[in-house]
Parts: structure tokens; sequence; C-alpha cells
């Protein structure tokens, strides 16, 4: 028999979720075969899968068998740049050609393992004490785009920011780089990804098995050949605002999946820009969740990386 003491980043989770977290090596099978002989109990009473955990519950696992072995965290060098920071949440700002988060482990480290070295040397994330929570990122940026990530350090705020960016409370911003003029309005569409290619496509109309996809784009500045815009995220579908803006005849430059090869072989020349000139540079916070209600209307903003300012400056110097 198992004995696990929940504490604040387990509490408020269904015991079915928890425990299947918790038990990787079980079959589900076998677990919720476990609830209905009521070999899985909470302080000693036969529960139901439902049941939500709360802070000091004790949980009590009979009869299964499990391996046990909790992975050894790595800790690795990092070199952060901090956006933002309080006890609850932390933004940091994500670097082209890097993941933020995978599901294969090829041994390649992500911002996610970044992120948590990071926590894990101010004594923020202390994995021999969790169970089963890990600090995670609540938005994710494909790999060659840059920009601020948000991050949850506790399973409340985890799960609220969740929920406020699925219910759009938490507006994401973008700033790019076009190719020619783009009139300022709110553009949709239907995208479709090919899997197996890795690459989308936008329909202007609904196609099968497409999603449905919006965006708000302003002009900040344009020279004709080229328009730097602000682009408000409003759903957030793999490669959407580049397969989007290269549909609607404003390719992002430096994209070489959604772009103009010619082009970026320019700015790669001249810049050594070899990724597209997308950042995600701003949020704002406008949920009215109780947990959240301190970061209520709050702006948090991060500079363009130098190269970008660089390419933007000459751009736009006449």
């Amino acid at each position: 028999m198992n004995n696990i003491q929940i504490g604040s980043n387990e509490a408020g989770q269904r015991c079915d979720k928890f425990l299947r977290k918790l038990l990787k090596d079980v079959p589900l099978s076998a677990i919720y075969k476990a609830f209905r002989k009521g070999d899985i109990r909470v302080n000693g009473k036969k529960i139901k899968e439902q049941y939500v955990l709360e802070e000091g519950d004790t949980i009590e696992i009979r009869y299964i068998k499990t391996s046990g072995e909790k992975k050894k965290f790595e800790r690795i060098e990092n070199n952060l740049k901090i956006t933002y920071e309080d006890e609850n949440i932390l933004m940091v700002e994500k670097w082209p050609n890097l993941l933020v988060h995978s599901d294969t482990k090829n041994g390649e480290p992500t911002l996610t393992d970044y992120a948590l070295s990071y926590l894990y040397d101010k004594g923020d994330y202390e994995p021999e004490k969790e169970v089963t929570f890990t600090p995670a990122p609540c938005n994710r940026l494909d790999r060659n785009t840059s920009g601020v990530v948000i991050f949850g350090k506790n399973f409340k705020y985890l799960k609220a920011l969740n929920e406020a960016i699925r219910e759009r409370s938490i507006e994401k911003y973008y700033m790019a780089l076009v190719q020619g003029r783009i009139k300022d309005g709110t553009y949709t569409g239907y995208i479709l990804k090919n899997e197996d290619a890795n690459i989308s496509k936008v329909y202007r109309t609904e196609v099968p098995n497409s999603k449905e996809i919006a965006m708000e784009v302003k002009t900040i500045q344009s020279c004709g050949t080229f328009s730097l815009i602000e682009i408000n995220l409003l759903t957030g579908r793999s490669h959407q605002l580049r397969a989007h803006l290269s549909e609607l005849g404003n390719p992002i430059v430096g994209d070489s999946k959604y772009g103009d090869k010619k082009l970026n072989s320019f700015f790669v020349n001249r810049y050594g820009l070899d990724y597209q000139f997308l950042y995600a540079y701003k949020v704002i916070f406008k949920s009215n969740s109780e947990e959240l209600e301190y970061m209520k209307n709050k702006t948090i903003a991060e500079s363009l990386p130098p190269v970008l300012k660089k390419i933007k400056n000459d751009v736009f110097k006449f």
C-alpha cells in the first residue's frame, strides 16, 4: 500500500487525473478498476474517481504495482532573460531555434528545461518535494519564433493562466515585419495543417477538418515595400500567423516555410536572419478570475532583440 500526502500543487484536481499522472506505467483500466473495488481511498474512505483533492488529503493506493521510480531532475546552465516574475507567474524571453516544450526525448534542451533550472537555482522549484507537479508553459511559440512565454509556477496559477488564455482574457500581441502594405482590421479564415509535412494552409472558406482562425492587425510603420505590424492573436493555431499573412500576400520576412526565399536570402546574408521576424512582445491581462485579479489591466512588454531592432531601423530609416 502507498500513502500519498496531497499538497497545494496537487489540490484542486480530480483524483483520477492526478493518479493518471502519478501512475504513468499503470494501465488506465487498472486504475479505474481500483476505484471500483475500493482499493483507492482518501482519508480512509472509498471515493469516486471524480473526487476533487484537497490540501492535506491522504490517498491510499492498494494492490497496484508501479515502478515508483521518480526521474532525477537534471539541471542545465541557463541565462534566461526574465520579462516578469512574481511568486505565481514567470515570463521569459524565448530565442529562435528553440522549442518551448518537447514530447520527444532527443536530448535537446527546451525553454521549459531552462526555466525549470532557473526556478530550481533560486529555490522556487524543488522537484524532490513534488508528487506530480512541474511548472509549465501556458503558451507556445514555433521553434523559430521568438518572444515572451508565460509559465505557471504552481498548480493553482498554471490552471488559472491556462483558463484565461482559453477564454481570451489574456491578450497576446506580436510584432512582425511583412512584405508590402496590409490594411488595419480583423482577419479571419480557416487553417488546415498537414502533420506529415508540418505545413499549414489557410482558406477563405471552411474546408473539411479545418479550424477557424482570427487575428487583428494594426500597422506601426510602412514604407510600401515593407510594413511593421502589430498582431493581436485571437486564436492560437500552429503556424497560424505565418500561414495567414502569407495567404494574404504579406509573408513575414525571414520565414523559410511561408515566405519569399529570394528576399529571405538577402536578410540572411545582410543580417544573419535565418528565422522569421515575428516577435511575441506584449501580454495584456484582462482576466476577471479571482486568482488573476492582481494582474488585471497590467501590460507586460519586451523590447525587440538587437538584430530585429537593427533591421527595423534600417528598413525605415528614410
